[in-house]
């Protein structure tokens, strides 16, 4: 079982990795994105309250997304209030929730999460590098940018199908980025 996890884990932070790489955003403002999120996970894994494992930092455009399951609301409001601080950060939305995940619903997640993302890379229609893939509690969340309205629709479907999604919140823009 923990084979399985660490192995989706691998998998995830390896395409996390690569959709940093890969963008329909130009090369500095990916840099400048990817700084403001390291710097907000910086800072929740120096909290010495916050487990920066619970909490998922995902930046676009310097619009910081926090998600992931806390125990409690002053957590919750801790990691807006450190990303909210964070140089070069334009706004932040705070989709953490609040409960405790098990290890078997953070490998489910994971698992999940991992499949959405061999499904994107698979077809034809969509980038999956210009997606990021959260999913927490069987929710999953696609955000990023696309060309096409029709690879935005692909994306959603494609999660929409996969084994484990109970729903799917396409936060996904089309178009390039306006100035």
């Amino acid at each position: 079982m923990r084979k399985h996890f660490f192995l989706a884990l691998a998998l995830a932070l390896l395409t996390s990795f690569a959709v940093a790489c890969s963008s329909t955003q130009p090369p500095a403002e990916q840099v400048d994105d990817a700084v403001i999120s390291s710097k907000v996970k910086s800072k929740i894994t120096a909290d010495p309250e916050l487990n920066p494992f619970e909490i998922d930092v995902d930046t676009d455009e310097g619009v910081v997304r926090l998600s992931g399951v806390v125990e409690s609301d002053a957590d919750r409001m801790e990691a807006e209030k450190l990303a909210r601080s964070t140089e070069g950060v334009m706004d932040v939305t705070n989709d953490i929730t609040l409960g405790k995940k098990t290890a078997g619903q953070a490998l489910s997640d994971a698992e999940i999460t991992a499949k959405v993302k061999s499904k994107l890379a698979a077809d034809p229609e969509v980038n999956p590098f210009n997606i990021d893939v959260d999913t927490s509690e069987g929710v999953v969340t696609l955000t990023g940018r696309v060309t096409k309205e029709a690879a935005r629709d692909e994306a959603g479907k494609l999660a929409a199908r996969t084994k484990g999604v109970r729903s799917v919140q396409n936060r996904i823009k089309v178009g390039d980025k306006q100035s």
